[in-house]
């Protein structure tokens, strides 16, 4: 509909370039979308000088992970309690590791979206573009810009319940190729085993020379090209992720968004792939092939180890809490199978931080009836923070019409 707002919004570690914004913006504009508001989530530091060649664009509001005040604010206002306005904001180990987990600093975009009267809310990350590579022939990538956001607005503009759009993407897989004696094993204990052949068979980049094509219901929802209906919120769960300090190391768990699918299925809603493969220079220097004997490249690898542990238990226990559903793999299947293959990891890559990964599923492990909990208060806070917007939302609008 016309008049719809259309926000977008970065989770990053710092503002330094105008680069990656722009490409969306220009996208917007290019195929005649009107963008009311960016929204930027980022850790460390942002260039001032960089937010103002943005703002001519679209306003621009930028929030500090771990520094919600400007939301705390809001949210009191509306009438929730300091408990339940940290339970939103709020992160375990903020004060003592200034870290903030994935879901909290989508959350924070999140919820500045829904106070603005934002309808549609787009996720982008600073390392994926609004195009789609066609072809890759001698080392060269070919591309086609296409419609970012059009395309989304399609499928969640028509009166249906699709609630998320969502897709893949174009470009290198997230784990560079590579075989090792035990890699399966590794695999298999991270909960990645049916990427086995793939990531032992191929080196090249995926190419799509079609759009929205394969439409499909998924339980995939990827943060990195996303758009959610906010029109529909009662319906709309928060993001989750858990977080675990390890030897005084603060590590984030992935799959933020792990959880969005199936309450929203739950209640009704739909989470839609609508085959829209944007292009993802995850390792940062493509064309070149991603070798993971490159230090970046294996730091990269770790850390989503690490992080899929992490996310692990409380994946599995949303799945059969929400789809009754599971593949018969014994959490001691998988702990011995990963003993195997981070001994093997470690000796393949000369890289002893392998060596550890037993040990973060045991404690992963533990800490899910603590994450149930918190993710279950999580909620409630959420729930009852909707329902005070709706009410503050439709109070102002009933005083603006009784004003005109």
């Amino acid at each position: 509909m016309v008049g719809d707002l259309i926000g977008l919004s970065v989770i990053t570690r710092s503002v330094i370039s105008t680069q990656p914004y722009l490409n969306f913006l220009r996208n917007a504009q290019k195929f005649g979308h009107k963008v009311s508001t960016l929204i930027i989530v980022y850790q460390n530091s942002c260039d001032t000088n960089v937010i103002r060649s943005l703002q001519k664009y679209c306003p621009v509001i930028c929030l500090k992970k771990g520094e919600s005040l400007q939301l705390e604010d809001s949210l009191s206002a509306l009438g929730l309690e300091n408990t339940e306005i940290k339970q939103i904001l709020g992160t375990p180990y903020l004060e003592k590791y200034n870290s903030v987990s994935y879901g909290t600093a989508r959350n924070y975009a999140l919820v500045q979206a829904m106070l603005m009267k934002i309808d549609f809310l787009f996720f982008f990350d600073t390392d994926v573009y609004p195009k789609i590579l066609y072809d890759f022939k001698d080392r060269k990538g070919h591309f086609k810009e296409i419609d970012f956001i059009g395309s989304h607005l399609k499928y969640l503009r028509a009166d249906n319940d699709i609630i998320v759009s969502t897709s893949d993407y174009s470009g290198y897989y997230i784990i560079p190729r590579m075989n090792f004696p035990y890699l399966h094993d590794l695999l298999m204990g991270v909960q990645k085993e049916d990427r086995y052949y793939y990531i032992t068979s191929v080196d090249n980049p995926v190419t799509r020379s079609l759009i929205n094509y394969n439409i499909c219901n998924t339980h995939k929802v990827l943060g990195g090209n996303l758009c959610i209906d906010l029109r529909k919120k009662h319906l709309l769960p928060p993001f989750f992720s858990g977080m675990m300090v390890y030897d005084g190391i603060c590590y984030l768990g992935r799959g933020e968004d792990t959880l969005f699918a199936p309450i929203i299925e739950s209640c009704g809603g739909r989470c839609v792939d609508i085959d829209l493969l944007i292009f993802h220079n995850c390792f940062g220097d493509f064309p070149q092939k991603p070798d993971i004997a490159d230090k970046k490249n294996r730091d990269r690898f770790f850390l989503a180890c690490i992080g899929w542990i992490i996310r692990n238990p409380f994946l599995n226990w949303i799945k059969k809490e929400y789809y009754n559903s599971g593949n018969g793999i014994t959490y001691k299947n998988r702990l011995e199978a990963l003993k195997l293959g981070a001994k093997s990891a470690a000796e393949y890559f000369d890289d002893e931080r392998f060596l550890i990964l037993p040990e973060v599923f045991t404690q992963s492990l533990k800490n899910l009836p603590e994450e149930i909990i918190r993710f279950n208060k999580l909620l409630e806070s959420w729930d009852k923070m909707k329902v005070l917007i709706s009410v503050s939302h439709n109070s102002n609008n009933s005083i603006n019409r009784s004003t005109s």
